[in-house]
């Protein structure tokens, strides 16, 4: 499909890049470039069907090619679809395992569930979208990415001001913008944008900037991100972050082959810009991005949790036993939240995040109906095989049929009797099922089913 770049947009950049610009448009014209990452949260993770002939240099889970939204790999989150370029963002925030981190403009998910699979279920990962709709969709591919250490959020950054100053860690601010670098991703993008829509943008930015440096602890770890060209969006915006708050600096980015320095020309001649880095489709071999990093003077204030009540009763937890012994070989009882009639495992109980519009705390387990616990979708993606009593391996068309919401009938009695089992395919665990009198009754999400 053809982008249909506007006058506006080619006399910008022509002004800013010169003879290069007529390069960068042609660029915009081309294909994009497809990619995905692999999940290492997932037992045997490597065990896909697509070719991993084709590495990405800076990630060392990403590959380039294109995946299936329907194949057993990404609805058993082994792997998912990312634009090449954005990959890098989260090697250069760099997680590590017992840190607290806020991605404070997460949806879709792409960055936040790298930087989960990079956390290896320990600390804290805060994933906020401020838009509710997409906030649900966030939630989602964190569930199906087997996620189990992430606190999905629906506010706003002011919100997060009034309850959790300096909390964290590490910051992403993958900042919501004019999106021109995707203009070849997706052509209809091309019609939103203006002069003044790129001004609206940079605006909305400072907003954000200013909340996460409130939230950012001493001697923290600040990641901005766009996927634009615009200047005002990037150098200019850092430009004045910085001269607004003295106690944070740039650190210099590892810039691969393709990869640009930030311009200080294009952000008040400030020289420090050059320690960011660009990505333009004409020499990178992926969209156009923006990134830089950057730390807060100070030591860290000490975090001291103040935990709620988890809402857990006697009886709650029989039910709970009950079905582990019956279906699992180990329970971990760590953490134990309860929300209504649903249990999870929080990935945090401190009271500061009383308040806020919480989508998913943690792994959701299930729910207690009447004298009994049922387990959740969300458990089965988050599991271990080894930690099942029984796991059942469909053949293709006993798949494809449970995937469509039919029961899977077995033609003699098999050599387990639990109720609930794992079902996998091609050795990836999908879904509970629920046995019953040689039948695999289906308890596969309506909304998931094809």
């Amino acid at each position: 499909m053809k982008v249909d770049l506007s006058q506006d947009f080619k006399t910008k950049y022509r002004n800013l890049m010169g003879d290069r610009a007529d390069k960068l448009f042609a660029a915009i014209q081309e294909d994009s470039q497809e990619a995905f990452r692999l999940n290492p949260l997932k037992a045997n993770f490597q065990n896909v069907s697509y070719s991993l002939e084709r590495p990405i240099e800076y990630s060392p889970i990403g590959y380039y090619g294109e995946i299936n939204g329907n194949s057993i790999d990404h609805l058993s989150g082994y792997v998912y679809s990312q634009e090449p370029s954005a990959m890098y963002v989260t090697e250069i925030l760099d997680p590590q395992e017992n840190d607290k981190i806020l991605d404070l403009c997460a949806a879709p998910g792409s960055k936040t569930t790298y930087i989960a699979s990079k956390m290896a279920s320990q600390g804290l990962l805060v994933s906020n979208e401020i838009n509710a709709k997409r906030a649900k969709v966030l939630s989602s591919n964190i569930e199906r990415m087997g996620i189990t250490n992430t606190i999905v959020t629906n506010n706003s950054p002011k919100d997060f001001e009034k309850k959790l100053g300096q909390y964290f860690d590490k910051i992403l601010v993958d900042a919501p913008c004019s999106g021109e670098g995707m203009f070849r991703k997706d052509p209809d993008s091309v019609q939103y944008w203006s002069l003044d829509y790129v001004e609206q943008c940079a605006n909305r930015q400072r907003h954000i900037l200013d909340s996460a440096y409130k939230l950012l602890n001493n001697g923290g770890t600040f990641v901005y991100s766009t996927c634009t060209f615009s200047p005002e969006e990037n150098e200019q915006n850092i430009d004045w972050f910085l001269d607004k708050y003295p106690d944070m600096h740039l650190v210099l980015v590892k810039k691969y082959a393709g990869m640009e320095d930030g311009r200080p020309e294009w952000g008040n001649n400030n020289s420090e810009l050059t320690k960011a880095l660009r990505m333009f489709p004409d020499q990178f071999n992926g969209e156009g991005h923006f990134m830089c990093k950057m730390v807060k003077d100070g030591e860290p204030a000490a975090i001291k949790e103040r935990q709620i009540n988890n809402g857990i009763k006697k009886d709650d937890t029989k039910f709970v036993q009950k079905f582990a012994k019956a279906n699992l070989k180990t329970l971990s009882e760590n953490n134990w939240l309860k929300i209504n009639d649903f249990l999870y495992q929080a990935a945090s109980l401190d009271s500061r995040f009383k308040g806020l519009h919480i989508l998913r705390n943690g792994l959701k387990l299930g729910e207690f109906k009447k004298n009994r616990f049922e387990p959740d979708i969300a458990w089965i993606l988050a599991i271990k095989p080894d930690e099942l009593n029984t796991v059942f391996e469909l053949d293709q068309t006993q798949f494809e049929k449970y995937l469509h919401g039919e029961s899977v009938i077995l033609t003699s009695k098999p050599d387990f009797d639990n109720k609930w089992i794992g079902l996998a395919y091609q050795d990836k665990l999908f879904s509970w099922g629920r046995y019953s009198n040689q039948q695999i009754k289906n308890v596969y999400p309506k909304g998931l089913r094809r």
